[in-house]
């Protein structure tokens, strides 16, 4: 304790970076176990710690990226423990700091305000407000426009914000303008796809000394591809369903082989594409896919997907019937 107070006291710039990093790596580490109120007390620290760096060096705009980072970060983990209203303020305070921060490099900025935005976006629906959550949202979608001019890397941002946006157009009940952005998403997604640019193991979307939270496209990239053969099959195209759906369980694969923990997702979709597969008269196909599904709720822990599993039982039994 002794020697904390002696670096509070007469701290440097260099020793307050190193301390910030060996904070934020408790809060990381809180959050990954899912101990959310932990993280927040990890998370007041280091924002102290911030907080006299930008004392030090208030003109240093790393500093005033952790802050917004951190405030990001807080914002999650407050809405993770029911704390919605006070997640929107970290949430809109994060969004102003990159705000900011902009003007000086907008290629490099605008991402992060863009996630932002998204995740400020995320707090409001929260909160029951489901038309203003979409305002923030679609600001995303604008400032990630502006980025793929000069970053044309960032266009997998725009894909995951199109695929939020679009998620939020639906629920609003905007369907055909949801399919659109949809299937602008997938579209973006397939490009980055091609050049090895689509992420299926998490990665730390910037240099954030405080932290970031990990994004990942591969999930993102099926929803679009999942919302996309839903749409087509209500219209009756059943060709176009078939091969969206078969493009989203072969990405759904691979997330699924990068996080485990998502094979439960897939083995959703499976039954779904089963389902597709069966309207459009590939009766061999639908079955093996939810065969492959039942095999894996059969697996499961005892009870862990009985619903899900009734599910499949009875798309298997209107298949074998037809």
């Amino acid at each position: 304790m002794e020697k904390r107070m002696v670096l509070g006291e007469n701290a440097t710039e260099e020793a307050l970076s190193a301390r910030l990093r060996d904070e934020v790596a408790v809060m990381e580490r809180a959050a990954a176990d899912g101990r959310y109120r932990d993280a927040l007390a990890a998370g007041e620290t280091a924002g102290g710690t911030i907080r006299r760096l930008r004392e030090i060096a208030p003109e240093n705009a790393s500093h005033i990226l952790a802050a917004a980072g951190l405030l990001h970060n807080r914002s999650h983990f407050l809405q993770r423990v029911g704390e919605s209203d006070t997640a929107v303020a970290a949430a809109a305070e994060s969004a102003a700091l990159f705000r900011e921060l902009v003007p000086a490099d907008p290629a490099f900025y605008r991402p992060y305000l863009a996630d932002a935005l998204v995740r400020l976006g995320a707090a409001i629906e929260a909160t029951g407000r489901a038309d203003e959550a979409r305002e923030p949202v679609a600001e995303a979608v604008r400032q990630y426009r502006e980025t793929i001019f000069d970053a044309p890397r960032h266009r997998t941002g725009l894909a995951r914000t199109l695929v939020r946006f679009g998620e939020m157009l639906a629920e609003a009940g905007e369907r055909d303008r949801a399919t659109e952005v949809m299937a602008e998403a997938a579209d973006l997604f397939r490009a980055a796809d091609e050049s090895g640019e689509v992420l299926f193991t998490p990665s730390n979307a910037g240099p954030i000394p405080a932290g970031w939270e990990l994004l990942v496209d591969g999930p993102a990239f099926v929803t679009a591809l999942r919302n996309l053969a839903a749409a087509n099959s209500l219209a009756g195209r059943s060709g176009a369903a078939v091969t969206d759906s078969r493009e989203a369980v072969d990405i759904a694969r691979q997330v699924a082989r990068a996080r485990p923990i998502s094979a439960g997702d897939l083995a959703d979709l499976l039954v779904e594409h089963a389902q597709i597969l069966a309207e459009a008269g590939y009766l061999i196909e639908a079955r093996n896919n939810v065969e492959e599904a039942i095999a894996w709720y059969e697996s499961a822990p005892a009870g862990a997907y009985e619903p899900r599993l009734s599910w499949a039982y009875d798309v298997r039994e209107r298949i074998a019937r037809q």
